[in-house]
């Protein structure tokens, strides 16, 4: 049995929904599965960051760095790889966020968000096999 299997759906479906740039989406599937485990910081986190980049993709410059302050929090306690993930590059990619994003902007245009180079924050690809 591979180990992608033991994977919940909804954690499966939560990186399906990331990878098709549905954030929203994304978001709210692992929420479901977070409100069951409440005190899993790890899917918190995740959920911070698909809200991360369902603002940068608004423009919503404030309310991605107040995110990305919070999900390094919730993220910084996990190893290198936590089930599945490489958080040693979300934590990366969460300190190019708060280095790179104006703190004085609250609002920017979709296309200076993007033009700041962040990209999409890395996580992987995981399915049912």
């Amino acid at each position: 049995m591979s180990r992608e299997q033991a994977y919940h759906p909804l954690y499966i479906q939560f990186f399906h929904h990331y990878h098709q740039q549905e954030y929203w989406e994304a978001h709210e599937v692992l929420e479901e599965l977070w409100q069951t485990e409440r005190d899993n910081d790890f899917y918190h986190g995740l959920i911070q960051i698909a809200a991360i980049m369902h603002q940068l993709k608004r423009g919503k410059v404030r309310g991605a760095r107040k995110l990305a302050s919070s999900a390094h929090r919730y993220l910084s306690p996990y190893g290198s790889d936590q089930d599945g993930v490489d958080v040693a590059d979300i934590l990366l990619w969460l300190s190019t966020c708060l280095r790179m994003l104006p703190e004085e902007i609250g609002q920017m245009e979709p296309e200076q968000v993007e033009a700041i180079g962040l990209g999409v924050c890395p996580l992987p690809y995981l399915h049912q096999v």
